[in-house]
C-alpha cells in the first residue's frame, strides 16, 4: 500500500512538473529573450537616431527572438535536453519538479532585478544540488558538468573572437 501512495505521489509531481516548466519558460522569455534582444533593439535604436538612454525595444524584435529561440528549441534543443534532463544525475518527477522551480524562481528574481543571467546556468545548478541532495554526491557525474562549465568558459571568448571577425568583415565591406 506505501508503493501505491507513492506512486500517486509522483503522479501529482508529474502535473506539477508541467507547471513548473511552463513557469520556467516565462522565466526564459523574460531573461535569455531580453539578453538576446537587447544588443538588437539598441543597434536599431542607435540606427534611427533615438537617444541611447531611452531606446525600446519593439514587439516584432521580441517576436523574432522568441522565433528564433523556439526554432532552436525544436531543431537541437533535445541535445541539452538529454545532457541536463539525463546525463548529470538521475531525476524523477518530484526532484524535476524542485529543479523546475527553483530555477525558475532565480531566474524570475534575476529578471527583476535587472540582472541577466542564463537560464541554463541555473537549470544546471538546480540539477546538481538536488541531485546530491537526493541521491549523494557519488551519483552526480562530475566528469559531465566538468565539460558543461568548460563550455560555459569558452564560448565567452570563442564568441567575442567570433563578433570581432564579424564586426572586422562587416566594416571592411563598407569601406
Amino acid at each position: 500500500e506505501a508503493a501505491t501512495e507513492t506512486s500517486k505521489a509522483k503522479r501529482v509531481f508529474m502535473y506539477l512538473q508541467i507547471l513548473t516548466a511552463t513557469l520556467k519558460s516565462f522565466a526564459h522569455g523574460a531573461n535569455d529573450v531580453a539578453n538576446a534582444a537587447g544588443p538588437f533593439a539598441a543597434v536599431q535604436g542607435l540606427y534611427f537616431g533615438q537617444d541611447p538612454c531611452n531606446i525600446g525595444t519593439s514587439m516584432y524584435i521580441l517576436l523574432l527572438c522568441g522565433v528564433g529561440i523556439v526554432l532552436g528549441l525544436s531543431i537541437s534543443g533535445h541535445h541539452v535536453i538529454k545532457t541536463i534532463g539525463k546525463d548529470l544525475t538521475a531525476i524523477d518527477f518530484p526532484t524535476g519538479f524542485s529543479i523546475e522551480l527553483g530555477s525558475t524562481l532565480s531566474v524570475v528574481l534575476a529578471s527583476c532585478t535587472g540582472m541577466p543571467v542564463s537560464s541554463t546556468h541555473c537549470q544546471v545548478g538546480s540539477v546538481i544540488c538536488i541531485g546530491m541532495y537526493e541521491n549523494g554526491p557519488k551519483h552526480v557525474k562530475w566528469s559531465m558538468l566538468s565539460k558543461i562549465v568548460w563550455s560555459w568558459v569558452v564560448t565567452v571568448p570563442v564568441a567575442a573572437v567570433v563578433a570581432a571577425a564579424l564586426l572586422y568583415a562587416c566594416l571592411q565591406f563598407i569601406h
